[in-house]
């Protein structure tokens, strides 16, 4: 598979130890390898801090919708996965620098003035030390040049850590523009570079509609198939993120008999698809993205007869991974520890949102010890964490993708693998992990 500015990644990069050792002692701090990994009883003389960090506890924000936006809302199982990755942490490893770690959640409903409110309630009112995970395009769009420029003086010198965005818009690795964002999820338009050489490897010669969102994530998906898919395009329709239901726009996709249907849309627009397909007996091959799981769409279409009867509606579709499959790698010890803590500390049941909650809560622990190990707690310290990360991988990510961030590269995940879903809706890989780092 060659794709512009993708390479192919050879070999499997062993798995690394995840969960660093608590640092410092209150205004104390441990005095690490740089990785995190500092051993308590080596002492600093004083810890820097400016806000949300006292001597037992430090504060960070989270947004994402939990309401308003049934698609984006599905999403809201992340929140609780990293809630109980970090009550693990706190319980077991004495939290992060000697101190409990307190995540603060604000539903933004996927709205963008409400997500600059929640972001502005979470900065003024309870002095986050930064942002982790903020969750949707439009509604990160709304926050980030106040989060980047508070003031909004011009000056970015004030700017708040806006880490590991559970977002993949191309546009937020722009270090020049937004100094202190950094986006976790892999790229929309890589990811769609990838999709269509993957279809032109797998369906060489067929035809292809696109249904789309009609914001910079549907964009993003839709010019990255564009960019390199080799046969006809024989519809495009798009929708608003708001969109009750999309029929209209299927009835013309389906007039049109494509080969190849490219889906860059949320989970429930996604599982309607699937719907109208069956109630007009249409049949054409599938391709996604990533941000719809298979264990949710499953669930969403399965109901009441459980995710199985989900499974075998969207059995052969084709998407792409960055993670390990709770549904396909049942005995790895990182699923196996996965599991455990979502059970002993409140977390969802098994699902791939799960699992990427877990790895974003990892990535955040290895930054605060990082910061920790350095001496300095501040929000400018926190960032600079962030960017000295170098080959850090969470073990729930797939094996050969490690992270490595810098201040003119804000983009962590920089890889995806091709898979097809199977009937039990696990996912089996269709060619190499693909980097374009």
């Amino acid at each position: 598979m060659k794709l512009p500015r993708l390479l192919l990644l050879a070999g499997i990069i062993s798995l690394v130890a995840l969960f660093a050792s608590a640092c410092g002692d209150d205004d104390d701090n441990g005095d690490g390898d740089g990785n995190g990994n500092g051993d308590p009883t080596d002492i600093v003389d004083e810890l820097l801090t400016d806000f949300g960090v006292s001597d037992t506890e430090i504060k960070l924000g989270f947004t994402l919708a939990q309401s308003g936006n049934p698609s984006a809302a599905a999403y809201s199982v992340i929140a609780s996965a990293i809630e109980a990755s970090i009550a693990k942490v706190n319980a077991e490893d004495g939290g992060a620098c000697n101190r409990q770690i307190r995540l603060l959640v604000e539903d933004d409903q996927y709205d963008p003035a409400l997500a600059l409110e929640q972001a502005t309630k979470l900065a003024v009112q309870d002095e986050v030390l930064g942002f982790i995970g903020n969750l949707g395009t439009p509604a990160v769009s709304g926050q980030v040049d106040y989060i980047n420029d508070p003031n909004g003086d011009g000056d970015t010198s004030d700017g708040i850590p806006h880490l590991y965005l559970s977002t993949g818009a191309s546009k937020w690795d722009d270090p020049e523009r937004w100094p202190w964002t950094i986006g976790y999820i892999p790229d929309y338009g890589l990811e769609g570079n990838i999709l269509a050489q993957t279809v032109n490897e797998e369906f060489p010669g067929e035809s292809a509609a696109i249904l789309y969102q009609n914001d910079d994530f549907g964009e993003n998906g839709r010019a990255g198939f564009l960019e390199l898919f080799e046969g006809d395009i024989v519809a495009e329709q798009s929708y608003e993120a708001g969109a009750a239901e999309v029929t209209s726009q299927l009835a013309n996709i389906r007039d049109a008999d494509p080969g190849i249907l490219y889906i860059y849309a949320l989970p429930l627009t996604t599982a309607s698809v699937f719907r109208y397909m069956a109630a007009n007996d249409w049949d054409p091959q599938v391709v996604w993205s990533y941000v719809n799981p298979s264990s949710l769409i499953g669930a969403i279409l399965g109901g009441e007869d459980g995710p199985q009867a989900g499974y075998d509606q969207i059995a052969g579709v084709i998407s792409t991974n960055y993670i390990l499959d709770p549904l396909s790698d049942t005995d790895d010890p990182a699923i196996i520890e996965h599991l455990r803590v979502m059970d002993t500390y409140g977390g969802p049941p098994a699902n791939q949102l799960a699992v990427y909650g877990h790895s974003l809560g990892d990535i955040v622990i290895e930054t605060l010890n990082v910061a920790c190990d350095s001496g300095d707690m501040t929000r400018a310290g926190l960032m600079a964490a962030a960017e000295s990360l170098d080959g850090y991988r969470s073990d729930l990510l797939l094996p050969g993708i490690d992270i490595s961030l810098s201040d003119t590269d804000h983009s962590a995940i920089e890889a995806l693998q091709p898979v097809r879903i199977a009937a039990d809706g696990s996912l089996e890989p269709l060619g190499d992990l693909v980097s374009f780092d």
